[in-house]
Order: structure tokens, then sequence, then C-alpha cells
């Protein structure tokens, strides 16, 4: 997707393609790429029961609701075997 930048030298030791401005890619980088991945990573297929299966194991999804000292909110994500 992404392709990095090679410098290229000229015969006489010249810089052959030098960083002008900056580049414009027409791709998402890999922060865009996961971030779309893990959009929805902890919400089940189940409206009741919030459940992950893969071939090792059953886990309940658990969301646990916290303030820090500041008194801002925080979502800890658990994943509870069953």
């Amino acid at each position: 997707m992404n392709v990095p930048y090679k410098k290229r030298f000229e015969k006489d030791g010249r810089l052959q393609n030098p960083i002008i401005k900056e580049f414009i890619n027409r791709f998402p980088n890999r922060r865009e790429r996961r971030k779309e991945n893990q959009k929805f990573r902890f919400y089940g297929e189940s409206k009741n029961y919030s459940l992950t299966v893969n071939g090792v194991g059953k886990y309940k999804r658990v969301k646990q609701f916290e303030k820090d000292k500041k008194g801002n909110a925080k979502v800890i994500e658990h994943y509870i075997l069953q």
C-alpha cells in the first residue's frame, strides 16, 4: 500500500529526488486501517448476551465503568471465561 521513500543519487553525488513538499498518499496509513478494524471489536453478535467464541473457549464480554481521580469516565472491557 504505502511506498517508502528511497533516496536516489546522480553519478556526481547530488540527490535526484529531494523531498520538496509533503507527500499525499491515496491509501490510509496503518493507524487508520487498524482503527477501522477495531471500531466494533468489543460488541457482540447478540443483543441480550455478549459472547465471544473461539477455538479454545467461550468468553462473556463485560464493560466496567469507573471514574479516575479527576472525575473523567473510564471504561474497562473484560473477557470472562465461561
